[in-house]
């Protein structure tokens, strides 16, 4: 009976030690030398030093493409601003024209009223017309940023917000450089001289 079992269990040992021995021979990885192993170090950190140059080339491009667009951005900004500013200059200086004829017409007015106290209802309401339309008018150009200069008869000249159209002699009670007459007013728009003043100056002969 055991020789019986022998006889069978030896060869199946065999074959089991056959095939591991096998697996091992399939699994078994050369053993690599130092030069290879240096070699293939070397490759993979050159690899490593490469993915890195392009990281940094990408990361660099990048913030020049963003700065860019900024200074895109920043421009599209400044000329919508200037173009905004030109075009409400524009319509104020137009608006000027306008209210230096209103202004024509209400010293008239004033004067009118001076001369003809007992004027009718209906002409003294077309008058205070005229003078209030010349007030809305200095509302709208207000609300543009832009403001009269105060400017009177009799005050020294100042060069940076009127401008000299004519001359007349000095006066005991208009001494020289002093404004004789006020011809138009100056406007100034958000601080900036808009228009200066035309006026008429004082001087000695």
């Amino acid at each position: 009976m055991y020789r019986r079992l022998g006889v069978h269990v030896t060869p199946l040992v065999a074959s089991r030690r056959s095939i591991q021995r096998k697996c091992h021979a399939q699994n078994a990885t050369p053993a690599l030398s130092v030069a290879e192993l240096k070699g293939k170090y070397d490759f993979l950190k050159s690899q490593l030093c490469e993915s890195e140059k392009q990281i940094q080339q990408l990361q660099s491009e990048n913030m020049y493409t963003a700065a860019s667009c900024e200074n895109i951005r920043k421009a599209a900004q400044e000329n919508a601003k200037q173009a905004q500013s030109d075009a409400v200059r524009s319509f104020a200086c137009d608006m000027l024209t306008v209210c230096d004829a209103l202004q024509v017409v209400t010293k008239k007015v004033a004067h009118y009223n001076e001369s003809n106290p007992s004027i009718p209802k209906s002409e003294a309401a077309l008058l205070t017309g005229v003078t209030l339309t010349e007030e809305v008018a200095l509302k709208v150009l207000k609300r543009y940023g832009v403001t009269q200069v105060h400017t009177e008869v009799g005050a020294p000249f100042n060069e940076k917000t009127e401008e000299k159209l004519f001359t007349v002699p000095s006066t005991p009670s208009l001494q020289e450089g002093r404004i004789a007459e006020i011809v138009k007013k100056g406007y100034v728009m958000n601080g900036s001289v808009l228009r200066r003043a035309e006026v008429g100056l004082s001087e000695d002969s």
